[in-house]
């Protein structure tokens, strides 16, 4: 996602204030220092506010030339990474790995990670499981997301490590609390594949719909409904929308038992309502059961019977999600 200088204005890059003097008297300088941008006045607030317009200018002109921008308290190690990253697209592995082994000794969980991804595939050094695992093991420590999805994958493909699903499900939440686009789609994927336990599946659910609203290719095979736009323009229901949320359900789940279960349930299948939104706007989330469950065909071929019916009990302004 791209952001404008609004946004990076709005980060908490540190400034620091140093004084000191000059021909006339005090001084002060302040420094922006993941960008060593600088700015000196003979009042310290000032300082920062000639610093400030100074670190717009060099945003918005990054901005413009489509470059990347650290993070706050990134800076220089943000450098060294940009640094590395281009070594090794470069298959300069030595100078890579060189640089990232000292990320490491400073604490920067994502040298730690790239590290741990260089033993995993053998680039540049010798292929070694165990030596990947440790990497991201301190890479975990800091609760990097890509060392946490990658733990999760070797426990659940059996990389250099038994299968351990359980272990697998904990480091790919673990990835995804922090948005990792593959990390929600596996989870989803796992947690969805015995739709029994409900809350389970609504976990699941989240996940699926996370990395399919992230674009997610094969999340959005199986998500119905994020491609969906509401018409505009559209009336709206106000007798449905009036009423009590208990009797907006009772309402819903008549229609879903009379209009939509009996046709899933001639091949074997079934749907329950996961979730119901009403505030401010209607969201209904939906799961395939039995034979259809983890179908992806299934999110589209019902997809719009299900739509339509029940834009008809209340109107066309909801949002229906369907896995």
């Amino acid at each position: 996602m791209s952001h404008d200088i609004d946004y990076y204005m709005s980060l908490d890059y540190p400034v620091e204030v140093y004084p000191g003097e000059h021909e006339i008297g005090d001084a002060y300088l302040a420094i922006y220092t993941d960008f060593d941008i600088k700015g000196a006045s003979e009042d310290p607030y000032e300082a920062i506010e000639m610093a400030t317009q100074c670190l717009r200018k060099h945003i918005t002109r990054q901005l413009e030339l489509g470059k990347e921008l650290p993070k706050p308290r990134e800076g220089e190690r943000f450098m060294q990474h940009r640094e590395a990253l281009k070594a090794y697209r470069a298959k300069d592995y030595d100078k890579a790995f060189e640089i990232w082994s000292h990320e490491a000794t400073l604490k920067n969980d994502q040298a730690m990670t790239n590290l741990g991804l260089m033993y995993l595939k053998g680039d540049g050094v010798e292929k070694d499981f165990s030596k990947a695992k440790e990497w991201f093991e301190k890479g975990s420590d800091y609760d990097n997301d890509s060392a946490n999805y990658n733990l999760a994958l070797m426990y659940q493909s059996k990389i250099g490590v038994e299968e351990n699903i359980d272990k697998a499900i904990d480091y790919f939440k673990r990835a995804v609390a922090k948005d990792h686009q593959s990390a929600c789609f596996r989870l989803g994927l796992l947690l969805l594949k015995d739709r029994t336990d409900m809350d389970q599946v609504k976990e699941g659910f989240d996940a699926m719909l996370k990395a399919a609203k992230s674009g997610h290719p094969m999340a959005l095979a199986q998500m119905g409904g994020v491609d969906k736009e509401s018409p505009s323009g559209v009336e709206e229901n106000k007798a449905f929308r009036a009423k009590p949320r208990e009797e907006q359900l009772e309402i819903i789940d008549d229609a879903i038992t009379r209009y939509i279960r009996p046709i899933l349930l001639k091949d074997g299948g079934d749907i329950t309502l996961l979730e119901y939104k009403n505030d401010p706007d209607i969201e209904l989330r939906l799961a395939y059961l039995g034979n259809c469950a983890g179908c992806s065909l299934g999110a589209t071929t019902t997809y719009d019977l299900i739509l339509n019916t029940l834009s008809q009990i209340i109107d066309e302004n909801i949002r229906i999600y369907i896995i």
